[in-house]
């Protein structure tokens, strides 16, 4: 996956310097008629992001809440962006024989694609996660310990959306979602959306203990559900002097959670049903620099979801706080870009822009 990414990043790379050299500039479709925002979708542009975003959840352990993690360093990313387009690649950073003895192997696979209209905006994320570590072992077993207790046959199975209303046209979301545009002058707007995940969690019933010895739980439950919460935001971005920027936003919510638990025991299995009431609310901070060719920036995400009725073993909707530093650039897009992107927009009209 490493190795494939560098490729990759090498010929998009070459691909932009061909480019810059054949046309510099590019069409800009609404910069003349719209005073608050520019336009650059017609450009590609490709950044590169650095985050510490690794989701982790708390899993009943012997009478103990403990709190489970993959083993997983810093992220890093590729967001490619064109058109309504978004795609975001993960590049899998190598862990150490050290750390995997330590903490376990884990394997990832992360892919998400961001589709930003002039009013309507969808995110779409499949996670898969193999592997997991007791992230506070040493305070439980302290009088034992090794290394973390590991649990490598559970897994997490996550798909997640979003779908969001802009009311105001001249706020831009994709000026600090994506980058195709940049915002001109101060606007913010009021955007409800909806969230939702479908999630499965198995394989709990291993583990490794602290001194490296496989063990078996007499009693464990698998997770499956489907969740949805209704937010209410606000987003504003502040602009000072065309390019720098400062964007805000909180956006409450209210939901349910529809899950089902199987329980295994040495007796018997059965299954129950449950629904929860889920309170949420998602907010954060961004600065950064936009400007013709390239941007970079940094940006706080939290979220902090509460449940009034937890689930039996496991908690899936936990709180999150995820900081990013990210650098991009813009140039015209590559044929092996754009043809694919247009082709599809011929065959669903209702991605062009002026059904949106």
């Amino acid at each position: 996956m490493k190795f494939n990414s560098i490729l990759l990043l090498l010929f998009v790379t070459i691909s932009a310097i061909a480019q810059e050299n054949g046309a510099i500039k590019d069409t800009l479709s609404k910069s003349e008629t719209n005073l608050f925002i520019e336009d650059y979708k017609k450009q590609l542009n490709i950044k590169f992001d650095v985050s510490n975003d690794v989701e982790n959840y708390y899993l009943t352990f012997d009478e103990n809440s403990v709190n489970i993690a993959p083993n997983q360093n810093i992220r890093y990313a590729l967001d490619f962006n064109y058109k309504f387009a978004s795609v975001r690649l993960g590049i899998r950073t190598p862990v150490s024989n050290s750390q995997k003895e330590d903490k376990g192997d884990t394997y990832v696979f992360r892919f998400k694609v961001k589709l930003l209209f002039d009013k309507w905006s969808h995110q779409f994320e499949y996670n898969y996660v193999r592997g997991y570590y007791i992230k506070n072992s040493k305070t439980l077993f302290e009088n034992n310990f090794e290394n973390h207790l590991q649990f490598p046959r559970l897994k997490t199975y996550i798909f997640s959306g979003t779908t969001a209303y802009k009311f105001n046209d001249n706020f831009s979301l994709r000026a600090v979602a994506s980058q195709t545009e940049i915002q001109l002058k101060s606007a913010g707007s009021f955007m409800p959306s909806i969230n939702y995940w479908i999630y499965n969690i198995t394989g709990s019933h291993k583990f490794i203990n602290t001194t490296g010895e496989t063990m078996e739980r007499e009693k464990y439950n698998d997770f499956k559900g489907f969740a949805s919460t209704v937010h209410a935001g606000y987003y504003y971005t502040f602009v000072y002097k065309k390019h720098w920027y400062a964007h805000a936003y909180l956006s409450p919510g209210i939901g349910i959670d529809f899950y089902q638990t199987k329980t295994f025991t040495p007796d018997k299995n059965f299954n129950r049903n449950f629904n929860s009431m889920v309170l949420s609310l998602q907010s954060g901070v961004a600065l950064g620099y936009n400007a013709k060719k390239y941007y970079f920036g940094l940006e706080y995400n939290n979220t902090s979801t509460n449940e009034n009725d937890y689930k039996d073993d496991f908690q899936f909707n936990t709180s999150r706080n995820v900081f990013h530093v990210f650098i991009g650039y813009r140039f015209k897009a590559p044929n092996i870009v754009k043809k694919p992107i247009d082709q599809i927009q011929e065959k669903v009209p209702i991605l062009n822009e002026n059904y949106n």
